[in-house]
């Protein structure tokens, strides 16, 4: 994985820099990045991936912020669902970096199939 980008950075760590900042750097090296498809294939991963958790983050805060309105014994199981849901994606993107780092890919279940048609366009 050291061919060379269009950004002018080594391959490796355009990849891993593509999990870095979550969903957002994914954005700006499948934007930046032309020639390098594996670069490519690691940015539309980390958008579709950690996009769909920053979803689901921002869904589990406005549902316990009703819920404390509400109920709370339901606050604190939404904000336990948020809780574990957060630890995964810390683990997950940890986990992300280091194979990056490594060389390695890793492709996430069903993820990994829409970023590849991302990746590819």
């Amino acid at each position: 994985m050291t061919s060379p980008t269009s950004t002018g950075v080594d391959a490796r760590l355009s990849s891993m820099l593509c999990y870095a900042g979550w969903w957002l750097t994914g954005l700006v090296f499948l934007f930046a990045e032309r020639k390098n498809s594996d670069v490519r294939f690691h940015a539309a991963q980390s958008l579709v991936v950690f996009g769909a958790i920053s979803a689901l983050l921002f869904v589990c805060g406005g549902a316990s912020a009703v819920a404390l309105l509400v109920a709370t014994p339901v606050f604190q199981i939404i904000q336990a669902v948020g809780n574990v849901l957060w630890l995964g994606a810390v683990l997950l993107w940890l986990f992300l970096l280091l194979k990056t780092w490594r060389g390695e890919t890793w492709r996430i279940p069903v993820a990994a199939d829409l970023a590849t048609k991302i990746a590819s366009t």
